[in-house]
């Protein structure tokens, strides 16, 4: 996803959290060769993948709360 205009300032502080989980869950779908590389070689690809699938859970998990939790 591109950066593809400012957001509307009128906008709610749940709306720019629901915005801001959907940023993390992005850069989590988002490759990063570098960091697999290591996980390759440090021998926990498979357990750094899991851990990414429990996170991935979690954040879904934010997006259907009504309040930020900070």
């Amino acid at each position: 996803m591109k950066d593809q205009k400012s957001i509307d300032k009128s906008e709610t502080s749940v709306e720019r959290y629901q915005r801001a989980v959907d940023l993390v869950i992005e850069s989590l779908y988002k490759p990063d060769d570098t960091i697999r590389s290591c996980a390759h070689n440090q021998r926990c690809f498979d357990e750094m993948m899991s851990v990414r699938e429990d996170v991935l859970q979690y954040l879904t998990s934010l997006k259907h709360k009504s309040e930020p939790a900070i």
